[in-house]
């Protein structure tokens, strides 16, 4: 129940950024792309599914099987397994996978869409064990970053909380030492995960700068951590000095009053944390426990309950 309610505020808050938008007339052309993505997500928002079908069906009559359709195909799947229109699922799941029967690095998102809802749906028929063996299995075969971050992200909504937080060993953005989190046993932790470019990740930093305003002399500690993102086939791809030299410039700029928190850069960290979704949250307890994980932006309220939570408790 816990993964449902996350899923549904994720898209919920998607459809609120997207805006309000009216139901084309039956005559209207198939939306063109990049327009039915957002068209689809804003009516599965909006809780109206099968308006979201139909456009992805119009858009398909008229431009044939894209990225563009697949994506659309993804968020349908999403929103029919949410939703509890298990059969509608099955569907679409069964055009993912013949569409997309291999991982393509052209088509990461509808792919990795079709393995979270898969492993949603076996959660619901078979448990939480047969789901977990089935990401684990997903995720021995994933080769690119983005996937595999999202398979252990779904991995980690069934397992994490309750358990070791997983080592960070990556470098400091300013090329100190970074700290551990063996070396901060005693205290309770925020793990702030972020991207650079991550509008919403820069929209939570004045909620975050009055948490640590409010917290960090009562004991508690923060790291942010990134990974870097740019590849080799990306149109205008970046060394890892210039990409670090970027972080620095970002955090800067869009986080004056987190200047004295640690960002560290950890690429494995990043991917077993899960961090498909940015931000992320950890909460450790002070004996190095996940106490609460979350893909999605948090308010200052929910911020704070949390630590207020595991001050109380002794170490």
């Amino acid at each position: 129940m816990k993964i449902r309610a996350i899923a549904i505020v994720f898209i919920l808050a998607l459809g609120t950024r997207t805006g309000a938008q009216q139901q084309p007339p039956a005559h209207a052309p198939a939306p063109a792309a990049p327009e039915l993505v957002r068209g689809v997500r804003m009516k599965i928002s909006a809780g109206d599914l099968f308006t979201g079908q139909a456009m992805a069906e119009d858009y398909k009559r008229v431009t044939g099987v894209d990225a563009e359709y697949l994506n659309a195909i993804g968020w349908i799947a999403r929103g029919a397994e949410m939703f509890g229109r298990l059969e509608l699922a099955d569907e679409t799941l069964r055009e993912l996978h013949r569409e997309i029967p291999n991982e393509d690095p052209k088509l990461l998102t509808p792919y990795g869409a079709a393995i979270e809802v898969e492993g949603r749906l076996i959660h619901r028929r078979l448990g939480r064990g047969a789901a977990i063996r089935y990401y684990e299995q997903q995720l021995a075969t994933a080769k690119a970053t983005s996937l595999r971050s999202r398979i252990r992200k779904n991995i980690n909504f069934l397992t994490m909380e309750g358990d070791a937080a997983p080592p960070i060993q990556g470098s400091k953005l300013d090329g100190g030492s970074a700290p551990t989190l063996q070396s901060l046993r005693g205290k309770p932790v925020v793990l702030f995960l972020f991207a650079e470019w991550c509008g919403d990740c820069k929209a939570q930093a004045a909620s975050l700068t009055r948490v640590w305003e409010k917290y960090r002399s009562r004991g508690v500690a923060m790291i942010a951590m990134t990974r870097l993102y740019s590849s080799p086939t990306d149109e205008k791809p970046m060394t890892p000095a210039e990409e670090t030299e970027k972080v620095r410039k970002v955090w800067s700029e869009s986080y004056p009053g987190l200047a004295d928190v640690p960002v560290v850069i950890d690429n494995d960290a990043m991917v077993r944390y899960g961090v498909s979704a940015t931000p992320s949250f950890a909460f450790v307890d002070r004996k190095g426990i996940i106490r609460q994980y979350t893909a999605t932006r948090l308010s200052e309220a929910a911020m704070s309950a949390q630590l207020d939570e595991l001050l109380v408790e002794q170490p």
